[in-house]
């Protein structure tokens, strides 16, 4: 009895072993996006357009400080944006951001920028155009997502070439000096109100601006981008015009999205107005106590700061989370949805020299590696690890910590691979979209991912260097240096061609609204 009692007891935990070894061989299940869920790209006027004259880019580009732009994808012209609208479609996808041009819209400063803009300010023409695309992008059905300000502002706004007379306390020129005059928010502000006015039965989702503290970074500190202020040392310190600190540019600018935001709603209470949040995930070295808390620095003053005024009202001046807090009524509640562009999982580390006093941290970032040769500074000289860890998990991350500090829908605004491999391209599509499906699991409620961008085109600084997009502007991908001398014109063959496997990944992932066992399997390994 005791023999046939251990044989039986034999065959039971066999058979267990069995079903647990099929069980780890499962593949994996599907992950499902809820229905609704937006699909898309991301594109922005100048980088698409081309042919801007009347911005401060242009002026940055005539002072030789960045690559000429040129016609970029020429997406302005009929041909082009149909032809892409028409790409969009065909891949499944249901959502298309885009840039109205400021400059276009209000190419000449307003007799009163504090006041409603009339129809001597507005160019009829560029509303006609961006009425017309719009309305393309509906009868594809692709729902347009709408950024006000992409980087770029009005020449009348911002003239980087223009002087500051200290007497007057005005530029020379008659233009308002960007972000540091808070005039400038008000005239954003009555741009915003006008748009809104004539979209506001095709529009729902708005965007007043993109990225605003890189923009504070780029332009205000590490003098990059226009208006090219470099103030690396102190970021309290008075040392712009109208005696701006970088801390008052981030201030307007958040004044400027609140300001537009109520006269976006003024005029269409269903609206849904947010901006789009630069986020670099801020990771610690592991065991790095130094690490840990520059790490924790730096996320309150570049992921937080800018968040917590637009939710709550309040402002931290010091950007430390601990002094100098004022408190701004009109400010609070005026996001509806959370922007997200992301690329970055940086390890962070202590900043050198007593540079960017107060936060005194920096990213292990190539971007921010490029402001540091300035000051003969190099990352591995400040601790900096050869690699960064792996970016979906720090997509993954900093959607959940925007989720359990706001509360509030998020859209992924901008996510995109800048590589020439398109294996490497489609790989991360799937990782990134698994990551972002992970943080969904475990509560984030996200309405859309966008893919940066759609056609290889302008990168800024890099000129046609870069190669984001999913679909080749062939001659483009001939300059591989940032001066190269490619400017594209009415004499280049603007045709686009499909990067592969990337856009069929992509569309099989949209068209499903799910990302495939068989794409999980072939693509979703990340990590050490």
């Amino acid at each position: 009895m005791k023999t046939n009692i251990l044989i039986f007891m034999i065959a039971v935990c066999i058979s267990l072993a069995a079903v647990s070894c099929s069980s780890s061989k499962k593949g994996p299940e599907p992950l499902n996006f809820p229905k609704g869920f937006l699909w898309g790209v991301a594109t922005a006027a100048e980088q698409s357009e081309g042919g801007i004259t009347n911005n401060d880019w242009y002026v940055w580009e005539q002072m030789h400080m960045t690559p000429a732009v040129g016609l970029a994808d020429d997406f302005y012209d009929p041909q082009w944006y149909t032809t892409d609208i028409n790409n969009v479609k065909s891949m499944g996808l249901n959502a298309f951001r885009l840039t109205f041009e400021w400059s276009r819209i209000v190419p000449v400063k307003p007799a009163n920028i504090y006041a409603p803009l009339t129809a001597s300010d507005i160019s009829w023409t560029a509303v006609q155009h961006y009425t017309d695309v719009v309305n393309a992008m509906i009868s594809a059905g692709l729902t347009p997502v709408v950024t006000l300000t992409h980087y770029t502002v009005p020449q009348w706004v911002d003239n980087p070439s223009a002087a500051f007379d200290q007497t007057t306390q005005t530029f020379t020129d008659g233009s308002l000096g960007g972000w540091t005059n808070t005039a400038t928010a008000y005239a954003f502000a009555s741009y915003a109100g006008f748009m809104a006015q004539q979209f506001s039965t095709t529009v729902k989702y708005w965007l007043t601006e993109n990225e605003p503290v890189a923009d504070v970074l780029l332009g205000y500190i590490a003098g990059q981008y226009p208006p090219g202020y470099s103030n690396f040392i102190d970021l309290n310190a008075p040392v712009m015009p109208f005696s701006a600190s970088v801390v008052t540019v981030m201030k307007n600018m958040i004044m400027g999205h609140a300001l537009a935001y109520h006269a976006i709603h003024a005029v269409e209470p269903d609206a849904r107005v947010g901006f789009a949040k630069n986020s670099i995930y801020a990771s610690a070295i592991p065991g790095n106590t130094a690490s840990a808390a520059a790490a924790s620095a730096f996320d309150h003053a570049y992921n937080l700061t800018f968040l917590d005024a637009l939710t709550t009202g309040i402002f931290d001046n010091g950007l430390t989370g601990t002094t100098f807090t004022e408190m701004h009524t009109a400010w609070a509640h005026t996001l509806d949805f959370i922007g997200v562009n992301f690329y970055e999982n940086d390890y962070t580390v202590p900043a050198p020299f007593g540079l960017l006093s107060p936060i005194k941290a920096v990213p292990c970032s190539t971007a921010i590696a490029g402001a540091l040769q300035g000051f003969g500074i190099t990352l591995g000289a400040i601790g900096c690890p050869a690699q960064n860890p792996p970016e979906p998990q720090g997509f993954t991350d900093m959607l959940l910590e925007y989720t359990h500090r706001y509360h509030l829908p998020i859209l992924v605004t901008e996510n995109g691979d800048n590589s020439n491999d398109p294996l490497a391209k489609a790989t991360y599509i799937v990782q990134n979209t698994m990551a972002m499906h992970n943080a969904m699991d475990q509560g984030a409620s996200v309405i859309g991912y966008l893919y940066w961008t759609l056609n290889y085109d302008y990168e800024w600084t890099s000129g046609y260097d870069q190669s984001a997009g999913l679909f080749f502007v062939d001659n483009f991908t001939s300059c591989t240096s940032p001066f190269c001398g490619l400017i594209p014109s009415t004499g280049t063959d603007f045709s686009r061609t499909p990067l592969q496997p990337a856009v069929d990944v992509y569309s099989a992932i949209a068209a499903a609204n799910s990302i495939s066992p068989a794409l999980i399997n072939q693509y979703g390994q990340y990590g050490p």
